[in-house]
Protein backbone atom coordinates (compact mmCIF):
# COMPACT_ATOMS: atom_id res chain seq x y z
CA UNK A 1 0.00 0.00 0.00
CA UNK A 2 1.36 3.36 -0.79
CA UNK A 3 -0.02 6.99 0.04
CA UNK A 4 -0.70 9.72 -2.42
CA UNK A 5 -1.44 13.14 -2.58
CA UNK A 6 -4.35 14.10 -4.47
CA UNK A 7 -6.30 17.20 -5.25
CA UNK A 8 -9.90 17.78 -4.70
CA UNK A 9 -11.97 20.01 -6.15
CA UNK A 10 -14.28 22.51 -4.22
CA UNK A 11 -17.34 23.30 -6.14
CA UNK A 12 -20.26 26.18 -4.98
CA UNK A 13 -23.92 25.46 -5.77
CA UNK A 14 -24.79 29.02 -6.81
CA UNK A 15 -27.77 29.55 -4.71
CA UNK A 16 -29.24 33.70 -5.15
CA UNK A 17 -27.34 34.68 -1.79
CA UNK A 18 -23.84 33.12 -3.19
CA UNK A 19 -24.71 34.84 -6.44
CA UNK A 20 -25.22 38.22 -4.84
CA UNK A 21 -22.51 37.89 -2.54
CA UNK A 22 -20.22 36.99 -5.31
CA UNK A 23 -21.40 40.17 -7.46
CA UNK A 24 -21.02 42.35 -4.78
CA UNK A 25 -17.33 41.33 -4.22
CA UNK A 26 -16.99 41.84 -7.60
CA UNK A 27 -17.97 45.07 -7.47
CA UNK A 28 -16.07 45.98 -5.41
CA UNK A 29 -13.00 44.95 -6.22
CA UNK A 30 -14.02 46.66 -9.47
CA UNK A 31 -14.56 50.05 -7.19
CA UNK A 32 -10.83 49.54 -5.58
CA UNK A 33 -9.31 49.20 -8.90
CA UNK A 34 -11.00 52.21 -10.14
CA UNK A 35 -9.96 54.43 -7.24
CA UNK A 36 -6.66 53.01 -7.63
CA UNK A 37 -6.64 53.88 -11.21
CA UNK A 38 -7.67 57.78 -9.95
CA UNK A 39 -5.02 57.80 -7.69
CA UNK A 40 -2.17 56.75 -9.83
CA UNK A 41 -3.35 59.24 -12.28
CA UNK A 42 -2.85 62.27 -9.74
CA UNK A 43 0.04 60.61 -8.43
CA UNK A 44 1.69 60.03 -12.01
CA UNK A 45 1.44 63.94 -12.38
CA UNK A 46 3.48 64.28 -9.07
CA UNK A 47 5.76 61.85 -10.27
CA UNK A 48 6.54 63.64 -13.48
CA UNK A 49 7.56 66.78 -11.65
CA UNK A 50 9.79 65.13 -9.63
CA UNK A 51 11.16 63.31 -12.20
CA UNK A 52 11.30 66.99 -14.56
CA UNK A 53 14.02 67.96 -11.72
CA UNK A 54 16.25 65.27 -12.79
CA UNK A 55 16.36 65.40 -16.33
CA UNK A 56 14.19 64.05 -19.57
CA UNK A 57 15.53 60.11 -18.76
CA UNK A 58 13.81 60.39 -15.59
CA UNK A 59 10.91 61.97 -16.95
CA UNK A 60 10.52 59.14 -19.59
CA UNK A 61 11.22 55.93 -16.76
CA UNK A 62 8.66 57.97 -14.56
CA UNK A 63 6.14 58.04 -17.61
CA UNK A 64 6.98 53.87 -18.04
CA UNK A 65 5.98 53.28 -14.62
CA UNK A 66 3.22 55.32 -14.54
CA UNK A 67 1.74 53.41 -18.17
CA UNK A 68 2.32 49.91 -16.70
CA UNK A 69 1.10 50.64 -13.59
CA UNK A 70 -1.98 51.63 -15.60
CA UNK A 71 -1.64 49.00 -17.69
CA UNK A 72 -2.48 46.54 -14.72
CA UNK A 73 -5.38 48.10 -13.19
CA UNK A 74 -6.99 48.39 -16.86
CA UNK A 75 -5.92 44.76 -17.21
CA UNK A 76 -7.23 43.63 -13.70
CA UNK A 77 -10.50 46.06 -14.26
CA UNK A 78 -11.73 44.55 -17.27
CA UNK A 79 -11.20 40.74 -16.02
CA UNK A 80 -13.15 41.61 -12.84
CA UNK A 81 -15.65 42.71 -15.48
CA UNK A 82 -15.86 40.04 -17.43
CA UNK A 83 -15.91 37.58 -14.36
CA UNK A 84 -18.92 40.05 -12.83
CA UNK A 85 -20.55 39.36 -16.28
CA UNK A 86 -19.64 35.51 -16.50
CA UNK A 87 -21.56 35.04 -12.57
CA UNK A 88 -24.22 37.22 -13.82
CA UNK A 89 -25.03 34.88 -16.67
CA UNK A 90 -24.48 31.62 -14.51
CA UNK A 91 -27.58 29.66 -13.54
CA UNK A 92 -28.87 29.18 -10.11
CA UNK A 93 -28.20 25.85 -8.53
CA UNK A 94 -25.31 25.30 -11.49
CA UNK A 95 -22.15 24.07 -9.76
CA UNK A 96 -19.40 26.37 -9.90
CA UNK A 97 -15.43 25.34 -9.47
CA UNK A 98 -13.91 27.16 -6.93
CA UNK A 99 -10.47 25.92 -6.34
CA UNK A 100 -8.50 22.65 -4.85
CA UNK A 101 -7.72 21.62 -1.98
CA UNK A 102 -5.33 18.12 -1.28
CA UNK A 103 -5.48 15.37 0.75
CA UNK A 104 -3.75 11.97 1.01
CA UNK A 105 -5.47 8.83 -0.83
CA UNK A 106 -4.01 4.99 -0.08
CA UNK A 107 -3.58 3.08 -3.27
CA UNK A 108 -2.80 -0.42 -3.93
CA UNK A 109 -2.17 -3.55 -5.83
CA UNK A 110 -5.19 -4.42 -7.58
CA UNK A 111 -6.89 -0.57 -7.62
CA UNK A 112 -8.13 0.73 -11.35
CA UNK A 113 -5.74 3.64 -11.63
CA UNK A 114 -8.53 5.56 -13.84
CA UNK A 115 -10.78 5.54 -10.71
CA UNK A 116 -7.88 6.46 -8.56
CA UNK A 117 -7.54 9.97 -11.39
CA UNK A 118 -10.60 10.57 -11.17
CA UNK A 119 -10.28 11.67 -7.48
CA UNK A 120 -13.21 13.47 -5.29
CA UNK A 121 -15.18 16.58 -5.04
CA UNK A 122 -16.58 18.72 -2.51
CA UNK A 123 -19.84 20.50 -2.92
CA UNK A 124 -20.20 23.52 -0.61
CA UNK A 125 -23.93 24.91 -0.74
CA UNK A 126 -24.03 28.21 1.17
CA UNK A 127 -21.28 27.54 3.11
CA UNK A 128 -22.27 24.51 3.89
CA UNK A 129 -20.82 20.96 2.68
CA UNK A 130 -24.02 18.99 1.37
CA UNK A 131 -22.04 16.27 -0.87
CA UNK A 132 -18.51 14.53 -1.30
CA UNK A 133 -17.96 12.39 -4.45
CA UNK A 134 -15.38 10.30 -4.77
CA UNK A 135 -14.50 8.75 -8.29
CA UNK A 136 -17.28 9.84 -9.59
CA UNK A 137 -19.65 8.69 -6.40
CA UNK A 138 -21.54 10.19 -4.04
CA UNK A 139 -19.94 8.83 -0.24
Amino acid sequence: MLTIRQPVAVKFVLTEETKQNWLAELRRLINTTIAELEELEFRGKQWVRDAEKQGEAAVEAANQRIEMERAQRVERREQLIAQLSQIQQLDLDSEVPNGTVETTVEVKVGDAWDQVLQGSEIIVKDGVIVEIRQNGSSL
